[in-house]
């Protein structure tokens, strides 16, 4: 008869093996993402995403920019795993917590909700990650944007460290070599860079996130001249320098998905310092340009470039949770 700490040890191994399995099965599954892999398993989960997405945004537009937000905030923190979803424990301070996320990211109550939803339905088959991709395309497209094809059968993160966060995500202080060199990260280019801060059509901004520009432009107490000086006189109205926690719509049309913030950089009616980067390179240029020119292939590029970000490669461990916030077990 095998004595306790035989059993222990056989058990633990058998544990480790386990994990192991679901390690290359991950490792497989990140190249085998399907638009269909819930056809069979979950017939209804998009249609389940889909309704709950235009009922938040129905209730509150502004919400569709942070649904989105959050999945540009997973796939650059460790690939799009959902580990920005997860709370944090007694030995694990989560990407939730870092400076660049805590009280600018939202939305997490919506896809709890969603989850609830989707394991009453389908117990144990749809992941958060996978939720992130397809509530970000739902939303953009719930305000004008073009739809595009979701690939699913991504496994979820189950751990997230807020360490990670800086350095991985981009800034609003960036200049445009770093803005590259943060999507390079995560195996999108230069025009992808370009193409995704599109994103900033939607949503709106902290007036603290510019206050320099406006109110001490390089420590010199004016207001950045290359600002258009009518917005800069709109700007301050809206944001008081006695309101820094005021905000302000990232673009001119806030609430439609469109090309218009490119129409804003070009017109020197950009807000963030990381925005009005884009045409410091010749390339941001090009683009804004013809964002500008032809809205209807800037929404088709951006679908692309989301598809692009979607396969944003995941270090593991992985599992899968039935909760998006917090894990149920401990990976071996």
């Amino acid at each position: 008869m095998a004595s306790d700490s035989s059993r222990w040890l056989l058990n633990l191994q058998g544990r480790c093996l386990m994990t192991c399995a679901l390690l290359l099965l991950a490792a497989v599954s990140s190249e085998q993402l399907s638009e269909n892999f819930y056809d069979a398993k979950c017939p209804q989960a998009m249609s389940i995403i889909k309704q709950k997405v235009d009922k938040f945004v129905n209730a509150d537009r502004s919400i569709a920019a942070s649904l989105m937000r959050l999945h540009f905030h997973d796939c650059f923190v460790r690939g799009c795993d959902g580990s920005v979803l997860l709370n944090s424990t007694e030995s694990m301070l989560t990407e939730k917590e870092a400076l660049l996320n805590k009280g600018s990211i939202r939305g997490f109550e919506q896809i709890d909700e969603i989850k609830y939803e989707l394991e009453h339905a389908c117990p144990g088959v749809v992941s958060c990650a996978d939720i992130l991709a397809v509530v970000a395309r739902d939303a953009t497209v719930k305000l004008g944007g073009w739809s595009w094809p979701v690939f699913l059968g991504r496994l979820d993160g189950v751990v997230s460290f807020a360490d990670e966060v800086n350095g991985s995500l981009p800034t609003r202080l960036d200049n445009y070599a770093k803005l590259v060199a943060t999507f390079v990260k995560v195996g999108l280019d230069a025009k992808d860079m370009v193409i995704l801060s599109g994103g900033h059509s939607i949503g709106k901004v902290h007036c603290g996130a510019f206050f320099e520009r406006l109110y001490n432009f390089q420590g010199l107490n004016i207001t950045d001249p290359s600002i258009d000086p009518s917005f800069a006189a709109f700007l301050k109205k809206q944001c008081p320098q006695t309101n820094p926690f005021g905000f302000t719509a990232l673009d001119a049309t806030n609430g439609t998905f469109d090309s218009a913030y490119y129409h804003d950089l070009l017109t020197n009616r950009g807000i963030l310092q990381s925005d009005v980067a884009l045409l410091s390179d010749p390339l941001g240029v090009e683009y804004a340009i013809k964002a500008v020119s032809d809205p209807q292939s800037f929404l088709f590029e951006f679908g692309q470039a989301m598809i692009k970000m979607g396969n944003a490669p995941c270090p593991a461990p992985y599992g899968w949770r039935k909760h998006c916030s917090f894990v149920e077990h401990k990976p071996c």
